[in-house]
């Protein structure tokens, strides 16, 4: 196993959707539920953009992206970890322990459900990934791009680009 401390600059933007993730029905295909993903303007709003110190944990079967969430995130006190096997790059699992905390599952095309529990209430969300393009041990990017919706409110498109780097450079994928 290797660790290996690292910055994380994590980028995400998120857009209004109309449609709800919940009532679309539920089989193997998925492919009934088109929200508009375009904003009228064709812009997402401006990115909201954190750095954090973190952890790079590896081993022969899994990657793991380890950081303790910050005052700005709103989950003080949280610790994050997003992974995935080495064998399935392009299933990212994202796990939050803490006064916050959820297990959510990215997988391109399909929905995943999950609870997410804060120190005021719980509560159901579903996620679909519409891209996941995991280039993290390969040049220390990330991104995911994905619809969201909190049972009861409104969908929500987001993207989210991860990017780490060492000793303020990027690094190679045969050096880990």
């Amino acid at each position: 196993m290797t660790k290996r401390s690292v910055m994380i600059h994590i980028s995400t933007s998120r857009l209004q959707i109309g449609g709800s993730l919940f009532a679309e029905p539920f089989d193997e295909e998925e492919e009934e539920f088109e929200p508009e993903l375009t904003p009228p303007n064709g812009e997402l709003p401006e990115p909201t953009d954190m750095w954090m110190e973190g952890r790079l944990v590896t081993n022969p079967t899994r990657v793991e992206l380890i950081y303790d969430e910050g005052e700005l995130s709103g989950m003080e006190g949280s610790v994050t970890s997003i992974g995935y096997d080495r064998t399935s790059p392009t299933l990212i699992s994202m796990m939050r322990s803490g006064p916050v905390s959820t297990a959510m599952v990215f997988e391109e095309g399909k929905r995943h459900f999950c609870v997410y529990d804060t120190p005021f209430s719980s509560f159901q969300v579903c996620v679909r990934a519409t891209k996941v393009e995991n280039r993290l041990l390969s040049d220390g990017v990330l991104e995911l791009e994905y619809l969201i919706e909190i049972h009861g409110a409104q969908a929500e498109r987001c993207e989210m680009i991860i990017t780490v780097s060492e000793n303020g450079t990027l690094f190679e994928e045969n050096e880990i």
